[in-house]
């Protein structure tokens, strides 16, 4: 009665354990990447009630006879089989169509392994899965090839985590995964000059690759205005520096209107009263700005005169020149935005010059004008100056593909033999191998699949027939212990 009642309870243990792994394939069976698990039972411990005889001259032979101490649980194995992908329209999911794990680390240098490839980059440019772990990937060369040993792989520990300068990865579009792990997006082409006809002294415009400059460029030549250093309301007023404009802002307010003096102003030869009106146009954020003189802008907000000032009239700030001649280039950037790029304070031009820089100290932007120095010295030094001259177009080049990076795929020797870590990561065992790394479609590895993620592998039909067998298992030890109590409690009963 002991060796059934330990059958019984041995079974339902091992039957419970199946149960268990059951419920838990169920509960993933819409987790992507995941896989199913399996229970493998078998028998245990034999007690010989006679041994094996062999036949003799006179006698046959006779089989042992053995009673079994129930069943146990040999093995739970992981059910590697790859399930088909998912689409998702999102392109940084990726979906491995074959063998191999994406390679990971929460932390660095803890490497995980997963086949879950939903992708994104995080505000530092970093690769990261959902989990936010940084994704690992192979270096690239200069040209964007992926730089690999000669046998096509490499050492987990040669993998670098994939990371974009967050300045460059806003300039992309369209940034997709292809068949072979390559991470790419779609960048505008280098800004094309065409020059304007009859300049001839300017032999071209060289732009950094990423500007964001577009459209006509005009070009002035001459002293440029600025306004004044002391001035009182200094911050609150901006002055395009080839404005024709020069003299004092004379501010009044009468009710919500603003008015400039003409009488303290003259174009900027210094000579030519101003006769329109100059009534200003107050926007809903403050400033001011003046149709019969464009390029002057007042932020009311920041003006340090009180309205009881303004009723009277206030002096503002003044409109002088800058006293040199400089070089001011004029050009829109993609926002719409007119920008001026100028060269330094106190710049001098010699004839033996071939270029002109210009940058733009608020935003950084640059270029560079290519010139035939002897006549633009002409232009520069002598009462040929430029003011507001178009002298030619900069346009966007053609877009093209660009190559951010490149996932790495790892492979094992023995995928069953590694351990599953929670969150759709697997972590390297003493039985798995070491892992090689090596790009998508090669050495063994399955190809990258672009908006998809796999599946789980979970087949429900299958757990819940096995759920059905399991009970049933579980059900008949369950008997086997409440007839063997019976039997106990009978033997028992003889007694009396």
């Amino acid at each position: 009665m002991i060796r059934s009642l330990y059958s019984g309870i041995s079974g339902m243990a091992a039957h419970q354990t199946k149960l268990n792994v059951i419920g838990n394939n169920i509960a993933n069976v819409n987790t992507y990447g995941f896989k199913a698990s399996r229970v493998v039972f078998s028998d245990v411990l034999y007690q010989n009630l006679s041994t094996a005889t062999g036949a003799t001259a006179t006698t046959g032979g006779t089989n042992a006879s053995q009673l079994g101490y129930g069943a146990k649980v040999s093995s739970i194995d992981m059910l590697n089989s790859i399930s088909s992908g998912a689409s998702t329209g999102r392109a940084l999911d990726v979906y491995i169509a074959g063998e191999g794990y994406l390679v990971v680390q929460p932390t660095v240098g803890a490497n995980r392994y997963t086949r879950v490839g939903n992708l994104k980059f995080d505000a530092e440019g970093n690769l990261t899965d959902g989990s936010g772990s940084k994704v690992m990937g192979i270096g690239l060369d200069a040209d964007g090839n992926p730089v690999l040993n000669p046998n096509g792989t490499l050492g987990i520990e040669e993998l670098q985590a994939i990371n974009v300068d967050p300045a460059e990865l806003e300039k992309y579009t369209g940034i997709t995964i292809g068949k072979s792990g390559e991470i790419t997006g779609i960048k505008a082409g280098d800004p094309e000059f065409t020059k304007a006809a009859g300049i001839g002294w300017l032999n071209g415009i060289t732009l950094p690759v990423d500007s964001n400059y577009t459209g006509n460029v005009q070009l002035a030549v001459g002293d440029m205005l600025k306004v004044e250093d002391g001035a009182t309301e200094m911050d609150a007023i901006s002055i395009v520096p080839t404005a024709d404009v020069l003299g004092t802002l004379t501010l009044t307010k009468t009710g919500n209107v603003y008015t400039l003096d003409p009488a303290a102003l003259t174009l900027k030869d210094g000579t030519t009263p101003i006769t329109a009106d100059l009534t200003g146009t107050l926007s809903s954020s403050g400033i001011l700005t003046f149709a019969n003189l464009p390029g002057l802008k007042i932020d009311t907000t920041k003006l340090v005169s009180t309205d009881t000032d303004l009723e009277s009239g206030v002096d503002i700030g003044d409109i002088g020149q800058d006293g040199y001649t400089s070089v001011v280039a004029a050009v829109k950037n993609q926002g719409g935005v007119t920008e001026y790029l100028k060269t330094s304070d106190t710049y001098t031009f010699d004839p033996a010059d071939t270029s002109v820089a210009l940058t733009n100290p608020l935003t950084g932007g640059t270029l560079t004008l290519a010139v035939d120095g002897a006549q633009f010295d002409t232009i520069f030094n002598t009462d040929a100056v430029l003011a507001n001259t178009t002298i030619g177009k900069v346009e966007t080049g053609s877009d093209k593909p660009v190559t951010l990076g490149y996932l790495a795929l790892a492979k094992f020797a023995n995928t069953d033999g590694l351990l599953q870590d929670g969150n759709g990561y697997f972590m390297e065992s003493a039985n798995s191998g070491e892992p090689i790394a090596a790009k998508a479609g090669t050495n063994g590895t399955g190809g990258t699949e672009s908006a998809n993620l796999e599946m789980s592998n979970v087949d429900l039909s299958q757990e819940f027939t096995d759920m059905i067998v399991a009970q049933r298992g579980f059900q008949a030890n369950s008997r086997i212990i409440t007839v063997s109590d019976s039997i106990l409690e009978e033997l028992i009963n003889l007694k009396r």
